[in-house]
């Protein structure tokens, strides 16, 4: 990210369509900003480098193939998505049906596969690395709310990863979350970068649905990293942001930071109390890599993995006691081993060399977490 290849296309202003690191930007503002074709600005950022691995990506399929794997084969996962018609679709079709879920995809004719370019320097941090995402919508530009049925709504859980790559969901996501809500399903929302409304307006806090009517209310658990929590609350302070967002109304806010510590904070009864506790990463990972840095991956997919990992917590914990409150103490300690395994391989999605190889590693690790917690 100190090249002069990625320095040409780094942003000046907020929202100008230049590249951040740890930011996302739309394929199409790229080119706005460099004046050249998208094509022409990835050749140039990567010098025409293939890429190392093309993989399964983005929040939501992320942390559903993450639950996916780890929780009883039995359990109903479902995946709700709209592809294209192109080729690219069809392979993706193809590598989503590797893993137990249930596949529910609508079509959208003449649109092409929902895509990011993922550019890492896993030397940027003093080593623990960072990404720029530059994403072509695609087919997500036509996923209606009208393409999820009845069964979505009525599911136990029911997870909205990701929800600003996909603006009519994201702009329906009041009305959304609360038919899910009505019908005893319970919210996790993770967001990301929302390039669109940084775009917009790069000044005031960007909606999570809409600023007329946000979806908060209706949200029991929110995911964030640090950047989305200040660009969604306009507070600096990671404490100060958490409890702007639970103001609005949701019922838990767990904002992560990268190689920093995990915050977490509850307001509903759905949970058991958590005031305001930060966790930190697992020394166990940071250790390892940094003796054996050949084992390093890269950073991409962390944050979904911590989602998925938080997710099938919460999804074992309510299917043992469904009455019962959630600890989301429980839950982030699987996400932050979830995510912290992702650091071992490039790419957000771990393929397994046999069924259940994900929850062993995972339970390697938080075995020594909660020696490093004691």
């Amino acid at each position: 990210m100190e090249s002069p290849n990625f320095r040409k296309f780094l942003s000046s202003l907020p929202g100008d369509g230049g590249l951040t690191p740890g930011g996302l930007v739309f394929a199409e503002s790229l080119s706005r900003f460099a004046g050249l074709p998208a094509e022409e600005c990835i050749a140039a950022l990567t010098q025409g480098r293939k890429p190392d691995k093309v993989n399964l990506g983005g929040p939501a399929v992320v942390s559903m193939i993450h639950a996916a794997q780890v929780l009883p084969k039995e359990w109903n996962i479902q995946f709700y998505t709209c592809l294209g018609d192109d080729p690219e679709s069809e392979r993706l079709m193809e590598d989503l049906k590797r893993f137990p879920m249930a596949l529910y995809t609508d079509r959208a004719p003449g649109c092409s596969v929902p895509s990011t370019v993922v550019l890492s320097d896993p030397s940027w941090h003093d080593g623990a690395g960072e990404r720029s995402f530059v994403n072509t919508p695609g087919s997500a530009l036509a996923f209606s709310p009208d393409m999820l049925d009845e069964g979505f709504f009525r599911s136990d859980i029911c997870l909205w990863g990701g929800s600003a790559l996909v603006p009519p969901l994201h702009d329906n996501l009041a009305f959304l979350t609360k038919k899910a809500r009505e019908r005893g399903s319970l919210n996790v929302a993770g967001t990301v970068y929302d390039f669109r409304h940084q775009a917009a307006d790069p000044v005031h806090a960007w909606p999570l649905g809409t600023h007329e009517n946000p979806a908060y209310p209706w949200i029991d658990i929110l995911i964030t990293d640090r950047e989305e929590a200040r660009r969604l609350s306009l507070q600096e302070d990671v404490e100060d942001a958490a409890e702007f967002l639970l103001a609005q109304g949701c019922g838990a806010c767990i904002i992560t930071r990268g190689k920093d510590d995990v915050y977490v904070k509850t307001r509903s009864d759905l949970f058991r109390s958590v005031p305001g506790k930060f966790f930190p990463v697992s020394e166990l990972i940071v250790f390892d890599l940094a003796e054996n840095p050949e084992k390093r991956g890269d950073t991409t997919g962390c944050g979904d993995n911590f989602m998925g990992g938080v997710l099938a917590s919460v999804a074992r914990q309510m299917d043992a006691d469904p009455a019962g409150p959630v600890d989301l103490e429980e839950a982030v300690v699987e996400g932050i081993c979830a995510g912290g395994l992702a650091l071992y391989h490039v790419g957000g999605v771990y393929a397994e060399k046999y069924p259940g190889e994900k929850q062993k590693k995972i339970e390697e690790i938080k075995s020594s977490y909660t020696g490093q917690s004691a």
